[in-house]
């Protein structure tokens, strides 16, 4: 072809096809930023969180099959976009970097990595076309049709464009290194093109030349279709990760409470934050969020994925206004009320997400829409809100009954010793719930016996209110948390510690957000403390086998879960694991207020986890949440192995062993 002619033709492929490609990249980028006025608070760039998360694939290795393949794809391409540099010189400029750079070390190197790059994407779209095929993890044989098929469409894309690109380099070596290329610097591309029943160097040229062209087409073609495909991940995986909250997956965002608002809550498409609708973008729908969500295990209507799909739904109807918009929350809406009352807000769907993405917020946003704008929320939880509003506590009983589990311990109050070390703050739970007052007492022994210098409010706390704000009645929790601050400033105190990861997670996360800072330890840490300071002595070891369940809040949303064990490991000889445990453990049930609701769609979850502890053969079951000893004790029960398994707190732990 002629060289003028190769460049109009050039030209005509690949700015219109790039062109296309940024106008719809910028038409979004307009319609995220026309959402970010006044939506969402400020988010600091995650720079290292992009690097670990985005360039080193950190997450993806949580499944190693599939960390390895996305790995070789991923960093294959970053040495192939080299050779797309080259393909643009090429077509623009009829200039390679063999003509730039000289036939030496430099343009060998360039060739050696390239047909690495090629290779190595080459080889890991060969096991994803086959692994999609032939043995598929559940979390892909449970995609849409449609998903399926852009996903075969975009690997053949990528296909296409490695080994195109492997047999140009391996046509110009057998031009006998006439264009500075001989066959030892790229032998998987020369035997790769022996089979072509080429003959001469003029016929070798013409496929090369032929090859290239191909090449190019498939880019083009690859880079149009990319803005229709979930594959536009590889665009905005990149702000995403960037822009992932710092703040934890404990926190919730606060809701401001404007005089004029008509309603509260996202229930509308165009509620949702700018970052919400990045992450329904950015989701390339690998499953890995549904595959661990303990909702979708048990049978319940919620599906982490198809929850992202649905803001990705909700994004593209404010992108196309003309055409009718489906409700976003509703019995014919794109959310089922079931979905959101499903969740656990357990994080294990967060955790899991190679793509920072943050499903949890967009849940509570839409409870807080059919909480407080709708009043449509389960029977059982509007009483039990009733009773946190009208009692402080869930259960209903009158505030002047908090202390009462301590009446017989001589426990100090602080009011009458207005500075302590620590403050013991007990809970709902510790404080009104039989089983775990038990918790409280043992706990309180321990402290006494390593002389800790704490106190406990008594009738001045309240609830801490996570059951409000999980429930989706910002406006509740907002009374509690304030009115606890305001008693809080009071006193002089070091230290809060709390026995529920609730109450740990609402103070360490969230009370900043109402400008009240104090360091909170859970009960396990400062348990693994006096054990490791010798405060405390175990003076005997039980030869019981004990199996450790890990809460979601103490572990998946607040990083620790090495305490708890340090603490079973003093009084325990025999430790048993579950298969899912620490970042991989699975919920009780009773998180996002679920403690609160019942359970009638699918299996229990608790009797799910029950089970699996069950199994491991342990005598005894530990747990370090109240509401995880509930769950998990009524689901041993279940399982009918009530008799021979206790369910016990780790402080009851170390009290029996003192």
């Amino acid at each position: 072809m002629n060289e003028w002619l190769g460049r109009i033709v050039f030209g005509l492929l690949v700015v219109p096809a790039f062109g296309f490609f940024a106008y719809r990249l910028q038409r979004t980028w307009k319609q995220l930023h026309t959402l970010a006025k006044g939506k969402e608070e400020a988010r600091p760039p995650q720079l290292g969180n992009m690097v670990v998360g985005g360039l080193l694939q950190r997450k993806m290795f949580q499944d190693p099959v599939a960390g390895v393949m996305h790995a070789g794809i991923f960093w294959g391409f970053l040495l192939v976009s080299l050779g797309t540099l080259e393909t643009f010189l090429q077509g623009f400029l009829s200039v390679d970097f063999g003509m730039l750079l000289g036939t030496g070390f430099l343009y060998a190197s360039f060739l050696h990595l390239q047909e690495l790059g090629n290779a190595m994407v080459a080889v890991a779209i060969l096991f994803a076309f086959s692994r999609r095929l032939f043995f598929p993890p559940p979390r892909l044989v449970s995609l849409s049709r449609a998903a399926k098929q852009d996903a075969m469409l975009v690997l053949s894309f990528i296909l296409s464009l490695v080994v195109s690109a492997l047999m140009v380099l391996g046509c110009r070596a057998h031009l006998a290194g006439a264009e500075g290329i001989e066959s030892t610097l790229v032998p998987i591309s020369f035997w790769l093109t022996n089979w072509l029943p080429m003959q001469t160097p003029e016929s070798w040229a013409v496929a090369a030349q032929g090859l290239w062209w191909w090449h190019v087409a498939t880019l083009c073609g690859f880079v149009a279709f990319l803005p229709f495909s979930k594959h536009q991940h590889l665009i905005w995986v990149w702000p995403n990760l960037l822009f992932q909250s710092a703040k934890g997956s404990g926190r919730l965002r606060p809701m401001e409470f404007a005089e004029d608002a008509e309603s509260f809550g996202v229930g509308q498409a165009d509620g949702f934050t700018w970052k919400q609708y990045l992450d329904g973008i950015s989701c390339v729908e690998c499953g890995r969020c549904t595959a661990v969500c303990p909702a979708t295990a048990t049978g319940k209507p919620l599906d982490p994925r198809k929850m992202i799909h649905h803001l990705k739904d909700a994004f593209g109807q404010l992108q196309t206004p003309e055409k009718p918009a489906i409700p976003l929350i509703g019995e014919q809406g794109l959310v089922h009320p079931d979905e959101l009352w499903s969740c656990t807000t357990c994080g294990a769907c967060m955790q899991a997400c190679p793509l920072g993405i943050e499903h949890i917020p967009a849940i509570m946003d839409m409870r807080r829409y059919l909480t407080l704008t709708e009043g449509n929320m389960p029977s059982e939880l509007q009483a039990t809100l009733a009773k946190v509003e009208n009692q402080s506590n869930p259960w209903g009983f009158t505030n002047s009954q908090r202390a009462d589990w301590a009446k017989d311990l001589e426990v100090p109050i602080l009011a009458e010793k207005k500075s302590v070390d620590y403050l013991f703050w007990v809970g709902c739970a510790g404080s009104f719930d039989e089983r775990y007052k038990k918790v409280s007492r043992d706990f309180t022994s321990i402290l006494k016996k390593a002389n800790v210098d704490f106190a406990i409010l008594g009738t001045e706390e309240r609830c801490n209110g996570d059951i409000a704000r999980r429930s989706g009645n910002e406006y509740l929790a907002d009374m509690q948390i304030r009115g606890n601050i305001e008693t809080l400033k009071k006193y002089d105190f070091k230290k809060v510690v709390t026995a529920c990861p609730h109450c740990f997670n609402t103070f360490k996360n969230e009370y900043p957000d109402f400008d009240y800072k104090v360091e909170v330890m859970h009960h396990s840490q400062l348990l693994a403390d006096l054990v490791k300071d010798k405060r405390i002595a175990p003076t005997q070891t039980s030869e019981q086998t004990v199996t450790y369940h890990d809460s979601c809040y103490l572990g998946r949303h607040n990083d620790e879960y090495a305490s708890p064990r340090e603490t079973i490991a003093s009084t325990h000889k025999n430790i048993v694991e579950m298969p899912r445990n620490k970042e991989k453990g699975f919920c009780c049930g009773a998180g996002g207020a679920r403690m609160w609701m019942e359970e009638t769609i699918g299996e229990r979850i608790n009797v799910n986890r029950a089970q699996e502890a069950v199994d491991t053969g342990a005598q005894v079951v530990a747990t370090a949440c109240p509401f995880c000893m509930t769950m998990v004790r009524d689901g041993v029960q279940a399982t009918g192995k009530g008799e021979n398994v206790v369910v016990k707190d780790i402080a009851e732990l170390l009290a029996e062993s003192l």
